[in-house]
C-alpha cells in the first residue's frame, strides 16, 4: 500500500510539473517581456474573481487581499536586473575589499611592530 501511495504522489507531481511546463510553453511565458507583461495582466484580473468563485463554491470565507501600490509588471525582471548588476560589479567590489583588507593587515602589523 505505500508503494502505491509513493507512486501517485510520484505521478501527481510529474503531473503538475509537466502541467506547468506545458502552460509555459503554451503562453509562450519564455518570450518576450511585453508578451509576459500581457499575460500578468490577465492572471492579475482572472485569479482573484476564479479563487472568489471557488470560495463560493465550497462555502468559505477568505480574508481581503491586501492591496499593493507597487505594480507588479513594471517589476518583473527587478530580480534579474539586480543579479546582472551584482555579478557585473563583483570583481571590482572584490578588489576594492581586498585592498581594504591588506590595508588593514599592513596597519595592523605596523601597530603590533612599531
Amino acid at each position: 500500500m505505500a508503494a502505491f501511495l509513493g507512486a501517485v504522489r510520484f505521478f501527481t507531481k510529474v503531473g503538475i510539473i509537466g502541467g506547468t511546463a506545458y502552460v509555459v510553453y503554451d503562453q509562450d511565458l519564455l518570450g518576450n517581456g511585453e508578451h509576459s507583461s500581457e499575460i500578468l495582466q490577465k492572471v492579475s484580473t482572472a485569479v482573484p474573481a476564479a479563487v472568489d468563485q471557488a470560495a463560493k463554491y465550497f462555502g468559505v470565507e477568505l480574508p481581503e487581499l491586501p492591496k499593493l501600490n507597487v505594480p507588479a509588471a513594471e517589476l518583473w525582471n527587478t530580480g534579474v536586473d539586480a543579479t546582472a548588476s551584482f555579478f557585473s560589479a563583483a570583481p571590482s567590489k572584490c578588489t576594492e575589499y581586498a585592498q581594504m583588507g591588506w590595508q588593514y593587515v599592513k596597519k595592523t602589523v605596523a601597530d603590533k611592530t612599531g
